[in-house]
């Protein structure tokens, strides 16, 4: 039995059960092997979904920087609006990344200073590339304060992936888009 596919399995029960309902008994059943077999890879649960976590964030932060650099040629309104949805898309087709945003806003405290640690990892990547986008363009806001907006903007239509539907999470999305985009022209 490869990590990977234990993994993969950890991270559809992280999501189906949370942190406190995902059994290792469950992830070995289901992965074929006994539990002291899944114990070989990995001793606990806790470190299981340590190293899960970190890749799942190496993966978005590799993905932020994918999306923006083969986009650049597009205009700046046409890349964030585009990203707002790849987003969406990835959080609904990609249980990676409901993985990461679910434990990101409901953490357990076991892992509290972890989760919040390799998360900033990935906000810093995002504030870092959206910065560099902004700083290519003259508008109302310095590239800092709309860089503060866009992730804000961000976080709170994360909020409507967790807690809402994505129907709710589209028409969020188009009110907050106009207000932000228009709030950043000169």
């Amino acid at each position: 039995m490869s990590k990977e596919k234990i993994k993969k399995i950890a991270i559809k029960h992280f999501n189906q059960y949370g942190y406190e309902g995902t059994k290792m008994a469950q992830i070995a059943e289901e992965a074929g092997m006994r539990k002291q077999s899944l114990s070989y890879h990995y001793q606990t649960k806790k470190e299981l979904l340590l190293e899960v976590y970190k890749e799942v964030i190496q993966e978005e932060q590799t993905f932020v920087r994918n999306y923006f650099d083969s986009t650049q040629d597009l205009s700046l309104e046409t890349q964030l609006y585009t990203f707002l949805n790849e987003h969406k898309n990835r959080f609904l087709t990609n249980p990676n990344v409901a993985f990461l945003y679910n434990l990101s806003f409901i953490t357990p405290l076991e892992v509290y200073d972890y989760i919040l640690s390799q998360f900033r990892l990935y906000l810093g990547t995002l504030k870092e590339v959206i910065g560099a986008c902004f700083a290519k363009y003259e508008l109302r806001l310095s590239p800092e304060e709309c860089t503060i907006a866009f992730v804000t903007l961000l976080d709170g239509l994360d909020i409507q992936l967790v807690y809402e539907s994505s129907q709710t999470y589209e028409k969020v999305q188009q009110v907050a888009w106009d207000i932000f985009w228009n709030g950043i022209q000169v």
